[in-house]
């Protein structure tokens, strides 16, 4: 097994943040940027540019359908899912999952784990603020990766579940 970022350096430092020794999250062709309103898709781009420049592939970023999240997750929280078709399917239990801390306005819950990377905000400033340091954690993995051009090995996130705010 390569190595792979087990920390990763933020611009703002997170409120907390949890590092886990489990399985990574690996990036594969079959993940897709999954979202539960329309108001923030764009928000998402950014990051689907960012996947094209370092793999020469931009992902999809697709809404998630209602019969995969409840009503009140959809009123109440803004919500980007990365993973596959199979897990985007279990999204009301990862939601639930996920729920056991308060996110207040302009904070956001990120988590990472071997099926998904899960990022849930309250409002807009948060979700632009997390969907920012998801950007910082892919950043440094892609460079970390083609730093070590160990191309025969899949391109690995650690575990780790995050709570931030804007200040």
């Amino acid at each position: 097994m390569s190595n792979y970022i087990k920390e990763y350096k933020f611009e703002n430092l997170p409120k907390e943040i949890i590092y886990y020794n489990e399985e990574p999250l690996l990036l594969s062709d079959e993940l897709t940027f999954y979202h539960n309103k329309i108001k923030f898709r764009k928000e998402l781009t950014r990051l689907q540019y960012l996947f094209k420049n370092y793999l020469k592939n931009s992902l999809v970023a697709s809404g998630i359908r209602d019969t995969y999240l409840k009503d009140e997750y959809t009123n109440e929280y803004l919500i980007v899912l990365f993973t596959d078709l199979e897990n985007v399917r279990k999204t009301n239990q990862i939601i639930e999952a996920n729920l056991d801390k308060e996110i207040s306005r302009g904070c956001f819950y990120l988590k990472s784990n071997t099926n998904y990377m899960l990022l849930i905000a309250k409002d807009m400033d948060g979700l632009i603020l997390g969907i920012d340091t998801m950007e910082e954690i892919f950043t440094q993995t892609f460079e970390d990766y083609f730093k070590q051009k160990q191309f025969d090995q899949h391109i690995r996130i650690c575990p780790f579940k995050l709570i931030s705010c804007s200040k």
